[in-house]
């Protein structure tokens, strides 16, 4: 059995939603929004490199991994996975704050 680490709680993104942004000023914001676009964009950079990494293992006939690498790279997925929709849900709510400020001037 392959060791079993919380390495990030399934209810990121729930916890997100909780967060209240109403004290950061617009600068905080637009900074906040623009980081979370860059980290979406980097972890599907990394899962796209990481497909195309396999389909040339498996046309170089390698396709032997040891157990430290393919639970290394289980929880890797497993973050990227936590994290893409934890990011998206807290680029929504930095966009939903940008919005309303916009509509209030």
């Amino acid at each position: 059995m392959l060791p079993d680490t919380d390495i990030l709680s399934s209810e990121l993104r729930d916890i997100f939603r909780k967060l209240d942004l109403s004290q950061l000023s617009a600068e905080e914001t637009f900074q906040l929004a623009n980081g979370c676009e860059e980290h979406i964009a980097g972890l599907c950079h990394g899962l796209h490199f990481l497909g195309k990494t396999f389909v040339s293992f498996a046309d170089s006939d390698v396709l032997e991994f040891s157990r430290e690498s393919l639970c290394q790279l289980g929880h890797g997925l497993k973050s990227a996975a936590t994290l893409l929709p934890a990011l998206m849900e807290l680029h929504q709510i930095t966009e939903r704050k940008i919005i309303a400020e916009d509509y209030l001037l």
